[in-house]
């Protein structure tokens, strides 16, 4: 006990360890599968492949035959993704297989073979062939399913069992409902109310789909057997069965998978996927430290500590700062490195040490070697440099002292660049790397949008609007003055950089940045604009005469966080990919013409679709979009029986409601929920010791959390401001949402 108090004091006098903590854990705990392993992004793609390369592979094949590709993408990510991808290959390698079922002493392997079935079809026959490898067996095993089999009573042979001797002799074995197999919804509410035959014990749940089941039977031989083939025959004349795997054991022990079309997921597929699924941590630990440098920023700046820790925390929650700490776009480590030159420019500006200078030019430089356009950055950087160190001496002194900071700044570039550029030149093709990527690139994609398109859209787009997508910017924003008057020149950087991508991205051809969720290249924009709302928090946290002034904040925040929530638990790409094959077709120019046409002609030539509806029509934004998707999640998750209310979920579209007519066939292919654990789950619901170490570590970052709330909450109610209550509110608050979302895992 006297170790557990001494940790809490330590922790207690550490703030900033403690809103590292927070972040960071529930960065963690909202990390998504990301596709099942196959990523959210291209530069994350590239990113996770280069890495793998460079730690894994020995032959470093992928090194050498993409390397060329660092012309478009940095080298900052793969160098953040290259530890986590050497630590999570043990776990990789002794993973269980996914598309494999325990039964008995020997995991079946899952294989997609013919259905089997009482009507005619293209895909369905009355028997089926399972061209086994010829030999002796002592054993057989069968994973199997029916379905549209509720009405079949128990014990009814649904298929037979041929069995054949390498002499031509042959055995038959029933498959029963209720016995050998069963139907595959067994528990769903419109099934379990008219179903006929038991259901036997389940041998797993169907990949991706929790209450559907697989079943398992075993077949043990007198005697060895020589079988030449094993055959499959339907008995009915209605319903369908379906055979899932297929295992013969020999009689020394040796199995032998039966074979069969499209392995669910392969071996390699299933290695890939423990390997990519951490390396979203780097991007939630680069997130954390960049909640951490916008406290610092505003201690430097003269804020209280507990102006500093609010506004941390209404980054890291209310802004796009938390999705984008799950997804593996380069802008979440671009964000951290230009929030640590700033602070170094500000610890150099208040005590003249011309180290943190280097620093800060060290640091700008990772940021432009992890993603290239951040050079904008730099000249602003520059001169904050400059008028950081101005107090009350004339501005020819000022620039006169800071040509040594300046050049020292500087210095990365200097050195690298330019012996970079020739070796590059040297041992690279000169012409694809400057004149194809460099400049064609530019010719390409940017300079030619007009001005109003692109800023119209980043700001304020029903789509994409920076505004909408982080709410809290519209009470930041007003105060932007109130900032200046009082930092003086020390504000130059906070707006300029803002200011320098917005006017840079509304000029780029995709200014939206490509299919994800608000618009991705304003994130590094995000702190700074929060920082310069601290003047506003400060007024309401420790001057308001009354509480209203911090329940509208608060009410505020807790909005923008609804925001981002919205954006962490679904993956964006279930709506986009929902709009462009179910009902971008079925309304005219694909919705632009209820917005977003004077745009189409650029949007309608990108590859990933024409989305020009969903950047600028209401009535397709991606907002309105999620809402209506996890409503129909909560529905599924919580009335699991009650198909007709999950129909009418999906039914009741965003634009539906506005009078527009197109109804996804297949909506419930937008359902599911983007959480790592949550398909973890899922999808090894037959490993149960494996599930055991899913759920301690969950457990493990939902105590980390919660400890460093409770640290954290101290600190923004102590017991002198007399709201001491308010403390014990969202301590018990955010224990809740714990709890919720632990009960997710049971209600799947």
């Amino acid at each position: 006990m006297t170790r557990v108090r001494r940790l809490m004091s330590w922790g207690q006098a550490r703030p900033a360890f403690l809103l590292f903590l927070f972040t960071f854990t529930l960065y963690a705990l909202s990390m998504g599968p990301a596709r099942n392993g196959s990523g959210y992004s291209a530069d994350g793609t590239f990113a996770f492949e280069m890495a793998k390369s460079v730690m894994i592979d020995r032959g470093h094949a992928y090194l050498r035959d993409q390397n060329r590709n660092f012309a478009r993408w940095g080298v900052g990510l793969p160098t953040a993704f290259m530890p986590i991808v050497a630590l999570a290959e043990p776990l990789a390698t002794k993973a269980p297989q996914r598309d494999r079922v325990p039964l008995g002493e020997y995991d079946v392997l899952l294989v997609n073979q013919p259905a089997l079935g009482g009507t005619e079809g293209p895909n369905v026959r009355r028997e089926i062939d399972i061209k086994i490898d010829p030999g002796v067996y002592d054993r057989l095993v069968l994973v199997s399913h029916s379905g549209l089999s509720a009405g079949f009573t128990q014990g009814t042979e649904i298929a037979q069992l041929r069995l054949t001797d390498a002499s031509g002799q042959s055995t038959e074995h029933p498959i029963r409902v209720g016995i050998e197999t069963a139907e595959w919804a067994y528990d769903r509410g419109d099934v379990r109310a008219v179903i006929q035959h038991d259901q036997p014990a389940p041998v797993a749940r169907h990949i991706g789909n929790a209450r559907a089941y697989y079943y398992g039977a075993t077949w043990r031989f007198e005697s060895p057997r020589e079988l030449a083939s094993v055959r499959i025959s339907y008995r009915q004349a209605d319903g369908n069965f379906y055979v899932d795997g297929l295992a013969l054991r020999s009689p020394d022990g040796t199995w032998t998978d039966g074979p069969g079309v499209g392995r669910v997921w392969s071996t390699r597929q299933n290695r890939e996927f423990f390997r990519r699924i951490p390396v979203a941590a780097a991007n939630a630990f680069a997130s954390a430290l960049g909640v951490v440098l916008v406290v610092r920023i505003l201690r430097r700046l003269g804020y209280s500590e507990r102006v500093a820790i609010v506004s941390g925390l209404i980054y890291a929650v209310a802004t796009m700062a938390w999705p984008y700490a799950k997804f593996d776009f380069s802008e979440p480590l671009v964000t951290t490195l230009l929030l640590a030159a700033v602070w170094l420019v500000l610890v150099h500006g208040s005590s003249g040490r011309h180290r943190y200078a280097l620093l800060a030019g060290l640091v700008a430089f990772a940021a432009v070697l992890t993603k290239y356009v951040s050079v904008i950055a730099v000249p602003i950087l520059l001169v904050g440099l400059v008028v950081g160190a101005r107090s009350q001496q004339a501005w020819g002194e000022t620039l006169r002292q800071s040509i040594r900071p300046a050049l020292l700044f500087a210095a990365p570039f200097l050195v690298v660049i330019p012996p970079a550029l020739v070796a590059a030149a040297v041992l690279f093709d000169f012409h694809l790397l400057y004149v194809s990527e460099l400049i064609g690139g530019l010719q390409r994609g940017w300079l030619e949008l007009p001005f109003r398109l692109g800023l119209v859209g980043l700001i304020s787009s029903w789509g994409k609007g920076v505004l909408w997508y982080n709410p809290i910017l519209l009470i930041t924003l007003p105060v932007v003055p109130w900032f200046v008057r009082r930092h003086g020149w020390r504000s130059l950087v906070f707006i300029g950089i803002p200011v320098a991508y917005a006017l840079l991205y509304s000029r780029k051809q995709v200014w939206y940045g490509g299919n994800t969720w608000g618009p991705r290249y304003l994130v590094p924009a995000l702190p700074l604009l929060v920082i310069m709302g601290a003047p506003l928090f400060e007024r309401v946290l420790e001057r308001a005469p009354s509480r209203l002034p911090a329940a509208a904040l608060a009410a505020m925040v807790v909005v923008s966080a609804g925001v981002q929530f919205m954006g962490v638990s679904k993956d964006f790409i279930a709506y986009l990919d929902l709009f462009q094959q179910q009902v971008a077709g079925a309304v005219p120019f694909k919705g632009a013409i209820y917005g977003g046409a004077d745009y189409q002609p650029w949007s309608s030539i990108q590859p990933e679709g024409d989305y020009a509806a969903v950047l600028y029509a209401y009535q397709f934004s991606p907002l309105l979009a999620h809402a209506w998707l996890l409503r129909a999640d909560a529905v599924n998750l919580l009335a699991p029986d009650r198909t007709d209310w999950l129909a009418d979920a999906l039914g009741r579209t965003p634009w539906l409601r506005f009078g527009i007519d197109a109804v996804p066939p297949n909506p419930e292919h937008g359902l599911g929920l983007d959480f790592w654990s949550l398909s973890l789950t899922e999808s090894y619901l037959a490993y149960p010791g494996f599930l055991f170490w899913v759920a301690a570590l969950l457990l493990v970052l939902q105590f980390t959390s919660l400890g460093a709330w409770i640290g954290l909450s101290g600190r923004i109610w102590p017991s002198a401001s007399g709201v001491r209550s308010l403390r014990f509110l969202s301590i018990g608050a955010y224990a809740a949402l714990l709890i919720s979302f632990d009960t997710l895992h049971f209600m799947l």
